[in-house]
């Protein structure tokens, strides 16, 4: 079981839902309503939120959230390959992003093993030492985006 606080949802979960959600769309060249992108992003921080807490072997919930966030977007109208392939594509973003943002908190000597402890205090600390990688991959998309733009707007020239 992997324990998090609640104050994690609002500074972790709801904008890495919304990333993932939008990484997708720009991936996938699909685009969903702004009304289902928010509430479908929501919905699935607070779902991972309690997969998260589940009694499972480690790597059991990310499979759980892989299905999950597939499900949602063909829910939502997005055919199942684009998802899948999007979804897949935003988990390697996020995973290399992560690795990123740890070697470089490694660089600078910060302490990066924070033990879970049920105060409001180290919850914050370990959502603001995961910021850096939610910029890097606010900015991989923006790169994908531009790159996707560019190679449309070149083809219909």
């Amino acid at each position: 079981m992997f324990k998090l606080h609640w104050i994690e949802i609002l500074l972790r979960g709801i904008p890495e839902s919304f990333l993932m959600l939008a990484g997708v769309c720009v991936i996938a060249k699909k685009s969903l309503p702004i009304k289902n992108y928010i509430i479908s992003s929501i919905s699935l921080s607070l779902c991972i939120f309690f997969i998260r807490r589940l009694p499972v072997y480690w790597g059991i919930h990310t499979l759980i959230v892989i299905v999950l966030t597939i499900s949602l977007l063909v829910i939502q109208g997005m055919p199942l390959i684009s998802s899948s392939y999007g979804t897949l594509c935003m988990l390697l973003i996020l995973s290399g992003s992560e690795v990123l943002n740890i070697l470089i908190l490694n660089i600078f000597h910060i302490k990066t093993t924070l033990l879970y402890v049920d105060s409001i205090g180290a919850s914050i600390k370990k959502c603001l030492l995961g910021m850096p990688s939610l910029i890097m991959v606010f900015l991989f998309i923006l790169v994908i985006y531009h790159f996707k733009n560019k190679h449309i707007n070149l083809s219909k020239i």
